[in-house]
Parts: structure tokens; C-alpha cells; sequence
């Protein structure tokens, strides 16, 4: 009988499983698919009078075909978009793009209206403890709650104060790179991550990662940023990939070298640091005041510090680091450029041993300077898209052609890497012309800087955007007095720093930026 009963069981399974079963269940998916496509290129879709490729409206699988399959080219195709259909294209299903500089203060505004991050571009954090940081929080609220405790620490004023340990480290940086004198070229994006990494992570955790310390430039945080990076396009547009790493973590190490050595970071390395800073409280650092006694916090809020961690290292290097390179770069390519930004240095009487950024930022053409690399070389290559909840946003464009009421709840970003090459804006955009930032009277033109996106707009502006510049003012004018008069460029062009497409930063045809110099 119970023979009987457990066969009926396996027959009913059988049936239920059977392979017309299961060709009717694809069937199904596929025919829904195929409905919501005809759904979103409908005149019933609230978007259905932007303009834009229909394949592009109708499904994800446009937008993921260029960024998952082709690897971060997506960019370059909405570059294309808005030469064909103008300053406001549908991109995919739910969002539009904009590529007028003059709306930026709209989409990106500021605390004072309520703007939401879009779920779909921050699946790029995948699983684990970044996807429930600030940086990945939605709601505007709750943003705000979780920034809170942490934007004390990287105001103006707080950077101040940490001024002098980034003069150590950028002087010990410089040293070694001028110790390496007739040992041959390296990549000096290498040093200026070691060097942004201790920088942050000493101040973040009470002790800097030791990359400065080491005999090369090697290992570096850089190598599981580049994990992180390899892995976003697929985690954002792959949800079985998601679910899998946040469910199951283990099933991580199933996932790929790349999300197995984030995963790792994001779970065994960056808490290991947490617990260390917390047992050393005196120290005064970001986590151990921000965290305080251990025992009292839960579980979730453990988790999420340990997101938060892992942000402030990936911000916090991998950005800098960048605009650092290509100052070096365009500094030896363009020796105009460069006994000019000297000049300028050396009539306002600074210390080379100990200069101090806000004198450094008084001096116009290092600003300039600066802001060209900026330009150049943003934080974030990829698209950022923001959500109106509360209000519909009116774009009218300067030639009264467009005029687009956007409508409450759509999400609509911008690329920083197209309003920079904004020919208007400016002219001859692939060029390296820091005059481009002055006025006639050669004083900084303030107003142009506001059309940056660098460091992202408005109330979700990067956290760390004033310890950056105290970074880059000091870095910098160390490199220009004691590193280039020393230094030639050794197997570099400039394709060596341009963009072809984007891993969330800007990538070149060969991958990660690189600039290989030799110290004579």
C-alpha cells in the first residue's frame, strides 16, 4: 500500500513535470515577455511620447545586450541617441536621459526637494552588504538617516583638520616614486591608489592598509575594486545572480573569480578592519565614533557598516587615484601646459616641503588645471538616474525646440561623460585646455565649474568630495615640484587615458587607465 502511494506520489510529480509541462511554462514566460514589450512601445505607456529606438523602449535586453554582453558600451549608444532625437530620449522601458547641461540643477536638486535613486542602476552593488548602504539607499528619507551620521566627518572643515596626515602620505608617495629613480617604468596609477587607499582607510579604521609601505606598488585596493567593477553590469541586469549571492553567500565562490573576491572583501576583510577600529576607540576614527559599543548594535546595522566600509575604499581610491593619473599624464605630454601651471605656482610664494590647500586652490591656473582633469576624468563615467516622487519636471530647451513636461516618479539622469564633451560648452572637447576655465582676467570661471557632474549633484553628492580636493591639491603639487621635473612617459599615449567605455569608471580600449613613467 505504501509502495502504491509513494509511486502514485512519483507519477504525479512526473506528470506535473512533464516536458509538455514544461514547454507550456516556457511558453507562458515568453509570451508574457513578448506582451510586456508590446505594452512598452504602446501609446498606453506613460513614456510612449518620448522620443527614442523603439527596441530600446520595449525591453531591457537592449540596455543589457551593450553594457552585460559588450561590456559597459551603453553609454556610448544614449551618446548616439540624443544626436538622432534630441536633449530628452526613452533609453529603455522606465527612464529617460538628458544631455543639457543647463537641466542638471533639476534632476540633481538639492535636500530640499525629495529625489529617489532608481533601484535598477543600484542592482549594480549586487548582494551583500553594499546593496544596503546609503550609497544604495532609494528613498530620499531614509538616504538622508543613513548619511547623516557620516557626512560630519568629511565636511570642509573636518578635511581640514585631516590636512596634515594627507601631506605625510602624499610626501612618503612622492618619496618612494623618486627612490625608484633608474629602476625602471611603473604604472603611476598604482602608487596614487596606494596612496588614496591608506589615506581614506586610516582614516576610516584608525590605520592605513600598508600600501605605502610595501616594497612595490603591488598588490593594491585597486584589485578588488576591479572585481567589483567586472561584476556590476551582469549583477545589475542578472537577478538570479542577486538573489542567489544575498540568499545563499556561499554560492558566491560559484559565481566567478570577480564576485567571489568582492563578496570576500565586503564579509571577511572589511569587517576584520571594523572590529579593529572598535577595539581601539581613542583613536577618534570614522567607524569606532560612528559605531561605538559594538555590543548594543544589531545584527542588520553590523551588516551594513561592513557596505559602508567597502564604499569608502571603492570611493574613496579608485576616483582620486584616476584624476591624479591623468594630471601626470597631460603634465609630461603638454610641457606648455606645465611650465605655465609652474609659473603661476611660484608667485605665490609656497613652501614646496608643506604646501596647504586652501593656498593651492588660490592659485588660478592650478584650479584650472584641476578642473580639466575633473572634466576629463569624472568619479563616475556611467549614467546616474534620479526620481522626482513629489513633483512633474519641466525641460524647456534653450532654443524653445524641446519642451517635455517628465512626469512624477520617472526616472531621468545624466551622463557625465557626455555634458563634459558638451561642445558648447566646450569647444574642441578631446583637447587638454585648462585656459578654458579662466576668464579674461585669468580669475577662475566658477560658473563653468557648476556644469561638472564629477563628483555627482545635488543632496546625493559624493560624501567624500572635500577630502578628494584636499587630495588632489597636495598629491598634485608634490608631483609638479619634486616627481615631473624627474619623470618622462614611457609606452603612453593619450589612448592610454580616453574613454571607450565604461565598468562604472571610465575604462580605455585596454582596459583600466594607465600611465607609465620613469624617474630619472
Amino acid at each position: 500500500m505504501e509502495s502504491q502511494s509513494k509511486s502514485g506520489l512519483f507519477n504525479g510529480l512526473a506528470s506535473t513535470f512533464s516536458l509538455a509541462g514544461i514547454v507550456w511554462l516556457v511558453a507562458l514566460w515568453i509570451g508574457s515577455r513578448i506582451a510586456i514589450a508590446i505594452y512598452n512601445v504602446s501609446p498606453f505607456h506613460p513614456l510612449s511620447r518620448f522620443p527614442g529606438p523603439k527596441i530600446a523602449a520595449a525591453s531591457y535586453l537592449y540596455e543589457a545586450y551593450y553594457d552585460w554582453w559588450l561590456l559597459g558600451r551603453y553609454g556610448k549608444v544614449i551618446a548616439r541617441m540624443h544626436e538622432q532625437y534630441g536633449p530628452i530620449v526613452r533609453i529603455n522601458p522606465d527612464e529617460l536621459h538628458c544631455s543639457d547641461p543647463a537641466f542638471t540643477d533639476e534632476i540633481y536638486a538639492g535636500p530640499g526637494r525629495v529625489r529617489d535613486k532608481w533601484q535598477h542602476q543600484l542592482n549594480t552593488g549586487g548582494a551583500g552588504p553594499v546593496s544596503v548602504t546609503g550609497f544604495s539607499t532609494v528613498n530620499h528619507d531614509l538616504h538622508r538617516a543613513r548619511r547623516a551620521p557620516l557626512s560630519k566627518f568629511f565636511s570642509r572643515q573636518q578635511m581640514l583638520k585631516l590636512e596634515g596626515e594627507v601631506q605625510e602620505f602624499a610626501t612618503m608617495t612622492a618619496n618612494k616614486m623618486l627612490a625608484s629613480a633608474g629602476k625602471g617604468a611603473f604604472d603611476v596609477k598604482q602608487a596614487f591608489n596606494c596612496f588614496t587607499a591608506d589615506v581614506i582607510s586610516q582614516y576610516a579604521f584608525g590605520e592605513p592598509m600598508g600600501f605605502i609601505a610595501q616594497d612595490g606598488w603591488e598588490p593594491n585596493f585597486a584589485t578588488w575594486v576591479k572585481s567589483f567593477f567586472h561584476s556590476a553590469y551582469m549583477m545589475r541586469h542578472n537577478a538570479f545572480a542577486r538573489k542567489v549571492a544575498q540568499v545563499m553567500p556561499f554560492m558566491a565562490d560559484y559565481l566567478g573569480e570577480d564576485i567571489k573576491a568582492v563578496m570576500t572583501v565586503m564579509n571577511v576583510t572589511i569587517p576584520q578592519y571594523i572590529r579593529a577600529a572598535l577595539k581601539n576607540p581613542e583613536n577618534g576614527r570614522v567607524f569606532a565614533e560612528v559605531m561605538g559599543d559594538e555590543k548594543s548594535m544589531s545584527e542588520e546595522e553590523k551588516f551594513r557598516f561592513s557596505g559602508e566600509g567597502f564604499n569608502f575604499l571603492l570611493a574613496g581610491t579608485e576616483t582620486t587615484a584616476a584624476i591624479l593619473t591623468v594630471f601626470t599624464y597631460w603634465m609630461l605630454a603638454k610641457p606648455a601646459i606645465y611650465t605655465r601651471l609652474m609659473s603661476d605656482l611660484s608667485t605665490h610664494n609656497l613652501n614646496p616641503q608643506k604646501m596647504k590647500w586652501v593656498e593651492l586652490e588660490k592659485v588660478p591656473y592650478f584650479w584650472a588645471v584641476l578642473q580639466e582633469c575633473l572634466r576629463m576624468m569624472p568619479g563616475v563615467s556611467h549614467r546616474s538616474a534620479r526620481i522626482a516622487t513629489q513633483e512633474d519636471l519641466h525641460y524647456t530647451s534653450a532654443d524653445g525646440q524641446s519642451d517635455w513636461v517628465i512626469p512624477r516618479g520617472t526616472p531621468i539622469g545624466m551622463t557625465s561623460m557626455i555634458n563634459h564633451w558638451n561642445t558648447e560648452l566646450f569647444p574642441n572637447p578631446d583637447e587638454f585646455l585648462p585656459e578654458r576655465w579662466l576668464l579674461e582676467d585669468k580669475s577662475p570661471n566658477y560658473a563653468l565649474a557648476k556644469k561638472l557632474i564629477a563628483f555627482g549633484k545635488g543632496s546625493r553628492v559624493c560624501i567624500g568630495e572635500h577630502l578628494a580636493y584636499c587630495e588632489l591639491y597636495i598629491m598634485a603639487a608634490l608631483m609638479a615640484f619634486n616627481v615631473v621635473p624627474r619623470s618622462k612617459l614611457e609606452d603612453t599615449t593619450v589612448e592610454d587615458i580616453s574613454y571607450d567605455h565604461d565598468l562604472i569608471v571610465l575604462q580605455t580600449t585596454k582596459g583600466s587607465i594607465s600611465v607609465r613613467i620613469a624617474i630619472e
